[in-house]
């Protein structure tokens, strides 16, 4: 799954999208692995994110994640960004159906704003398994190929988010441990990259920590 960065934090974003590769798998992984019906007690609570203060839910067969965003705009900064504009006091953005309203002081737009994402919910498309410690949370993508993030409990009971992309460096990596195939547009571009590791080459593929994103979670409560 592809990441975007904001500067003015989603809706009102300067966004600079990623144009990194995913790296995908034939099926969902690890291959031959059963499928798990929902997430073990000890993994279901409320986490804090300890990179930007969102709250990562997990229940019995869904994660959730809410932002709570309070973002200051100047009416330049709203004039230059590309897909917003202001009109009515309300904010309007190309990729949200719904306006978003603004409160004043002086020249600078307040925006409070709640958000929540359904980051992974138990379904035929997307498909939990547990090997060795680790949850492997298992995506279907349209052309039917399988996009694969990792959840761990490290040591000191830190929830780890993992998900491997498709830069140059990690995939001469995954090529000295199992067979490569590039997915190209019609213009012969790379867009993906996709993989049928055997368990053995899974196992190295995941000793070579390039599942490397590494969005952390403190657990603030139990459900």
């Amino acid at each position: 799954m592809k990441q975007t960065f904001c500067i003015l934090s989603f809706l009102v974003s300067l966004t600079l999208t990623s144009c990194i590769p995913n790296l995908n798998f034939d099926e969902p992984q690890p291959t031959g692995d059963r499928n798990e019906n929902k997430f073990k007690n000890k993994y279901q609570g409320n986490y804090l994110s300890l990179g930007d203060s969102s709250i990562l839910t997990i229940d019995n067969d869904k994660i959730i994640q809410e932002w709570n965003i309070l973002v200051k705009l100047t009416k330049t900064q709203i004039d230059t960004t590309e897909g917003i504009k202001l009109r009515d006091g309300l904010l309007y953005s190309k990729d949200y159906e719904k306006p978003f309203p603004l409160k004043f002081n002086g020249d600078t737009a307040i925006l409070s704003y709640q958000y929540n994402d359904t980051i992974f919910k138990l379904s035929k498309d997307q498909i939990l398994r547990y090997f060795k410690g680790i949850y492997f949370l298992n995506y279907r993508e349209p052309s039917d190929i399988w996009n694969v993030k990792t959840m761990k409990l490290d040591n000191e009971g830190i929830l780890i988010l993992n998900t491997i992309y498709g830069g140059e460096a990690e995939i001469k990596k995954i090529q000295d441990m199992t067979d490569v195939k590039e997915i190209t547009d019609k213009e012969g571009r790379i867009v993906d990259y996709k993989v049928s590791p055997t368990r053995k080459e899974l196992k190295e593929i995941l000793k070579s920590d390039l599942f490397h994103e590494g969005i952390r979670f403190q657990k603030i409560n139990n459900k």
